[in-house]
C-alpha cells in the first residue's frame, strides 16, 4: 500500500513554495525559482566554494556540502526532514554535473564516471517522492546528453524519472531567448506528478522579445583589476569578482593571431558565446585586450548585479561556468507555478467564494463540539440528508448531550430514531462507540487519524470529518461525490474506486486542494457543490464557479463554442 502523503495546505498565490536542490552549485537555477515564490529549504552541492557561494548571498544558509554519489537515499532523506522542519518540498531542481556527456570535452570516455550522476539524479528524485510525494522535479543538462553517442543513456535517465511517477515535458531552450546575454542551449526535463495531478500538461515558457546583448550588459562596466596571488576580495574595487587574468599573451595585442577555441572574441552586439570556461580561459572582451572578469562572466549569465561568488579565482571561474541563467530558471519556475499552483489556486478561491453564498445550513455544521459532528458522521453513514437526519440528530443530542451521555444509553431506546433511517444496527454501534472513547482517552474526541480509525465504527471519511469540521485539521475528505468532483476536475479516466474514501490516489489530490486553515469551509464547499451542482447524472456545468478550472468543464465550456 502506497504511504499517505504529508497532510499540508496547499498554495495560495502569494504563498512560497518549498522545494530541494541536488546539485546547486552557486546557486543560479535556485535564485530563478526563489524570485518565481519558490524557497530551497535544503541545497546540495559537493563543492565547498559553490556551497559557500549559495550561502553567501542566502541569509538562511541553506545550502550544504553533500556528494550526493555517496549519500545513501536514507541519508539524503534524514536531511531533507531535518532541514525542512514543518514545511513540506513540493518539488526537486538540479542540474548534475555534465562533463561526461558535454560536447565542449574534447576527452570523452564510453564509461566516464561523471555520467553517473545524471541516472543518481533520477533515483534519488524516486527516493524522495515515496517520501514526500513531490509534485514536480526540474532536470537540467547540456544537450550533448541527447546526441547519438548518448542517446541510450538519456533513454535510462528517462525511464527511470517516468518509473519515480512522472509525466514526463522535455525542450531544449537558450538562454538568449530569455533575457540573458549568452547563447546556451540546454535541455530540461519537467516532470508532474501523474498520480497527484492526473492529465495535466505542462508548457514550457515561450521566448522573450528582449534580446540582450554583451553591450547592454557589461557596456558600462570600469576596468577590472588583474589577478594577484595576495587578492582577498577587499582588495578588488567595484565588485568583489570582478577580476580577470593578466592578459600576456601576444594575441592580445597582435592583430589577426585572436583565434581558436580559447581565444573566442566577443561582439558588443551580440550574445555572448555558452558561458563555459576552462582553466581559467574565459571569452575574450569585446575590446579584444583582455579576457572578461568573473563578475563581467557572472553578467552574462544572467545573475544580479550584487550577487557575489566566493572562493579562489579558480573555483570562482568554474562556479559561473556550472550555473543555470536565473532569468532561464525562473520563466521555468513561473510556467510550473501557473500549471500547478495558480490553478489550485484559483480552485480554492472561486469555490470558497460560491460557499459564502450557497452553502448549506444544518444543525451539526453550527457546532465545532467533536462529539456532535462524529454522532452527525455516523447518522450520515451511508445515508443521505434529509429530515429524518436531522430530528434524529436533533432528539439523540437533546436526550444525551455528551458523549458520555451516550455511553449510558441503551441500543433498544436509540433503536426508534435511528430505525427510519435505514442501517438499524447503529443502534448498538452508537453506545459502543461511547464506550471506547470514554475508555481509550477518557471521553474526549481524538485529535489524530489512527486515534479516530481505532473506534468502532470510524471509517476513514468519518474519522477525516471529525478532524476538519471539529478540530480545523488542514486534511481531505474524500466520499463518492468528492471523487467524482475530482475525477472529472483533474480529468482522471476509469471508474471510481469502490471505496473513495480509502484511496490514497485520490485523497493526496484532495490534500493538494485544501487551503491553510479553511479546511472545514473548503470541504464543506465540495460536498455542497456535488449536491446541487456535480452531481452524479445531468451536472449543471454552466452553474460551476470552477468550470474554467475542470477539465470536463472546460471540455463543455469547448463543446458548446464558448470562450
Amino acid at each position: 500500500m502506497e504511504s499517505e502523503a504529508p497532510q499540508s495546505a496547499s498554495v495560495e498565490p502569494n504563498d512560497r513554495i518549498a522545494i530541494i536542490s541536488l546539485y546547486a552549485g552557486a546557486g543560479g537555477l535556485d535564485l530563478g525559482f526563489h524570485l518565481e515564490g519558490f524557497d530551497a529549504v535544503i541545497a546540495i552541492d559537493n563543492n565547498q566554494a559553490a556551497v559557500d557561494s549559495y550561502n553567501l548571498n542566502d541569509p538562511k544558509h541553506v545550502a550544504q556540502v553533500g556528494d550526493l554519489s555517496k549519500l545513501k537515499d536514507e541519508e539524503i532523506i534524514a536531511l531533507v526532514r531535518n532541514a525542512c522542519g514543518e514545511r513540506i518540498p513540493r518539488g526537486v531542481i538540479g542540474g548534475p554535473p555534465c562533463q561526461g556527456v558535454s560536447s565542449s570535452n574534447v576527452h570523452k570516455k564510453d564509461h566516464d564516471k561523471r555520467k553517473k550522476a545524471l541516472l543518481r539524479y533520477a533515483r534519488i528524485v524516486k527516493a524522495l517522492t515515496d517520501v514526500f510525494k513531490l509534485d514536480f522535479f526540474v532536470f537540467e543538462n547540456v544537450v550533448g546528453l541527447k546526441s547519438k553517442k548518448h542517446r541510450r543513456y538519456f533513454r535510462k535517465i528517462v525511464k527511470a524519472l517516468e518509473e519515480a511517477g512522472f509525466s514526463l515535458f522535455e525542450q531544449e531552450l537558450d538562454a538568449k531567448d530569455f533575457d540573458v546575454a549568452q547563447k546556451r542551449r540546454r535541455v530540461f526535463i519537467v516532470g508532474i506528478n501523474r498520480k497527484l495531478f492526473p492529465e495535466i500538461l505542462f508548457t514550457f515558457p515561450e521566448a522573450s522579445e528582449n534580446k540582450k546583448t554583451v553591450r547592454s550588459v557589461i557596456g558600462d562596466l570600469p576596468a577590472p583589476v588583474f589577478f594577484q596571488r595576495s587578492f582577498t576580495s577587499e582588495d578588488i574595487p567595484h565588485h568583489r569578482n570582478h577580476w580577470a587574468m593578466n592578459p600576456r599573451s601576444p594575441k592580445f595585442t597582435t592583430p589577426g593571431n585572436g583565434t581558436g577555441r580559447s581565444f573566442r572574441k566577443l561582439d558588443w552586439d551580440e550574445p555572448s558565446a555558452t558561458v563555459a570556461y576552462g582553466h581559467r580561459e574565459m571569452h575574450i572582451h569585446p575590446t579584444g585586450t583582455r579576457r572578461v572578469s568573473v563578475y563581467e562572466g557572472m553578467l552574462l549569465q544572467g545573475f544580479p548585479p550584487d550577487y557575489e561568488l566566493a572562493g579562489n579565482f579558480s573555483e570562482q571561474v568554474n562556479q559561473v561556468s556550472n550555473a543555470v541563467p536565473p532569468t532561464l530558471a525562473g520563466a521555468i519556475a513561473k510556467a510550473i507555478r501557473k500549471t500547478l499552483y495558480e490553478r489550485l489556486a484559483n480552485i480554492q478561491n472561486k469555490l470558497l467564494s460560491w460557499f459564502d453564498q450557497n452553502g448549506r445550513s444544518f444543525p451539526w455544521r453550527e457546532t465545532s463540539d467533536p462529539y456532535k459532528v462524529l454522532l452527525a458522521e455516523k447518522l450520515l453513514q451511508q445515508t443521505a440528508v434529509n429530515t429524518q437526519v436531522m430530528s434524529a440528530y436533533k432528539l439523540i443530542t437533546k436526550r444525551h448531550p455528551t458523549i458520555k451521555h451516550l455511553a449510558k444509553a441503551k441500543a433498544k431506546e436509540l433503536a426508534p430514531v435511528i430505525r427510519p433511517l435505514g442501517f438499524a444496527y447503529r443502534a448498538k454501534e452508537l453506545p459502543l462507540l461511547a464506550k471506547a472513547v470514554i475508555k481509550k482517552s477518557a471521553g474526549e474526541i481524538p485529535k489524530d487519524l489512527n486515534s479516530l480509525l481505532s473506534l468502532p465504527g470510524v471509517g476513514d471519511y468519518a474519522a477525516r470529518a471529525v478532524l476538519s469540521f471539529a478540530h480545523n485539521c488542514d486534511v481531505p475528505i474524500v466520499d463518492t461525490n468528492v471523487a467524482r468532483l475530482l475525477h472529472r476536475v483533474f480529468g482522471i479516466d476509469g471508474p471510481l474506486p469502490a471505496n473513495p474514501a480509502r484511496s490514497k490516489r485520490l485523497i493526496n489530490i484532495a490534500a493538494r486542494l485544501i487551503p491553510a486553515g479553511r479546511s472545514r469551509e473548503f470541504n464543506l464547499a465540495a460536498l455542497d457543490l456535488c449536491a446541487s451542482i456535480c452531481t452524479a447524472r445531468r451536472p449543471k456545468c454552466f452553474r460551476c464557479p470552477i468550470q474554467k478550472q475542470c477539465d470536463t468543464g472546460q471540455a463543455m465550456l469547448g463543446a458548446n463554442g464558448s470562450s
